[in-house]
């Protein structure tokens, strides 16, 4: 069975991050060699708009770290892309913000100005912009929209990472890039927080080095837990996986989704105010600086070969957004259920997944995310990597368009 994702990192790039986790303890020299790879590090100039880029242990503590220093009064609303990864709004809420959520066009998965007029009132200080799935969002009209109502962008780039091409949109107060376990590029952890605003940058690295460090055993745990997850993304080990989990009567998606879960369990503020460690540090460095663009075109490639082999008839949410590089490939299926079960029986592991969700409107407000609130129960994500062969990704559209074009 094709498995639904497999882990973008070599086993070479896990040797490296064990070994680092004996022999490289200077956090100092590491955030600086870190910062010299990216393009958009820290400038020998004093132009307060020079992007500062501060490494942290994931995008969920960047957004932490960057709600903490702003002066935004306490109950001020945030706009965000409804839809989004798991505890983003919580931190919002965390910090004594209102998160108000944005509804999405289903063809780009971008916020529209209609939507981000019925969203915004006089208490908007802030919109966290999500671009979703692999694709970036043209900011030119809604940079127009926040600098007319004095709103700062927060620019989440977690599924947009591309290499160093584009490394955030001038114009937004700080764009946030993560290299967590299932991302293009992954460290298994970590993420760079571009911040366009000095002041705000100083205040921000001063407050982690408040921080404690990460662990160094529990991201050597990380790596350990990665080879797991690399071996079973083969075919023979993941069907022996599945078996033994039905055999045990073990749910295998919850385990599988649990595994690649950032931040589990309790204590959730606790865990991510933690500043990335040394080890963590040297294979984030090792991975931009090596940044292999052949699979991104690969992976490229095979997702608008899907696309052309199912738009036709199924619907697809994003797949019209810009420079799309398809992270994932999520269709919206009219009965998700029987679409995952014939995928399985071909031989696919599609899924619904956990690893978004959509935010809930305030208390006592109209929902302003009705569009992509009704649809997201329907999306399904077809697996999609670059080592799958072309006629693997023929077969998954011809099941698609079995099983999704209405009958005669």
């Amino acid at each position: 069975m094709w498995t639904r994702k497999r882990l973008d990192i070599g086993w070479t790039d896990i040797a490296a991050g064990r070994l680092a986790c004996a022999s490289r303890w200077d956090r100092q020299q590491a955030v600086a060699k870190l910062q010299h790879v990216w393009p958009i590090g820290d400038s020998t100039e004093h132009n307060p708009e020079t992007p500062r880029v501060i490494p942290t242990l994931s995008v969920r503590s960047g957004l932490h770290l960057l709600l903490g220093q702003l002066d935004w009064p306490a109950g001020s609303e945030i706009l965000m892309s409804a839809m989004t990864i798991p505890d983003m709004a919580r931190i919002v809420r965390h910090h004594n913000y209102v998160p108000v959520p944005v509804d999405l066009d289903l063809d780009t998965a971008a916020p529209t100005l209609q939507s981000l007029q019925h969203s915004v009132t006089k208490n908007t200080r802030g919109l966290i912009l999500a671009h979703l799935l692999g694709t970036r969002i043209p900011l030119a009209e809604i940079l127009d929209f926040t600098n007319a109502h004095r709103i700062d962008i927060l620019e989440d780039c977690a599924q947009a990472f591309a290499g160093d091409d584009w490394t955030g949109s001038p114009g937004c107060l700080a764009s946030m890039f993560s290299f967590g376990t299932t991302k293009t590029a992954t460290a298994l952890g970590g993420g760079l927080v571009a911040i366009r605003h000095e002041q705000l940058a100083d205040r921000v690295r001063d407050a982690q080095r408040q921080w404690p460090v990460q662990s160094r055993l529990g991201y050597a745990f990380q790596l350990a837990k990665s080879l797991a997850l690399k071996t079973l993304a083969y075919r023979p080990p993941f069907a022996a996986f599945r078996l033994a989990c039905r055999l045990l009567r073990l749910d295998y998606n919850r385990l599988l989704n649990n595994a690649v879960r950032g931040f589990p369990g309790d204590r959730f503020v606790s865990r991510i105010s933690r500043a990335p460690s040394a080890p963590l540090l040297h294979l984030l460095r090792r991975r931009i600086s090596n940044f292999d663009q052949k699979q991104l075109a690969r992976r490229t490639q095979l997702g608008r070969r899907l696309r052309r082999g199912t738009e036709c008839h199924v619907d697809l949410f994003g797949h019209s957004g810009c420079d799309h590089t398809y992270w994932v490939f999520p269709v919206v299926a009219r009965d998700p259920n029987r679409l995952i079960a014939a995928l399985a029986q071909a031989g696919f592991d599609a899924t619904q997944g956990n690893s978004m969700e959509i935010v809930d409107a305030p208390d006592g407000r109209p929902d302003t995310a009705v569009v992509i609130r009704r649809t997201f129960r329907r999306i399904v994500y077809l697996p999609l990597y670059p080592g799958m062969p072309d006629s693997a990704i023929e077969r998954m559209a011809q099941v698609v368009r079995e099983t999704e074009s209405p009958a005669d």
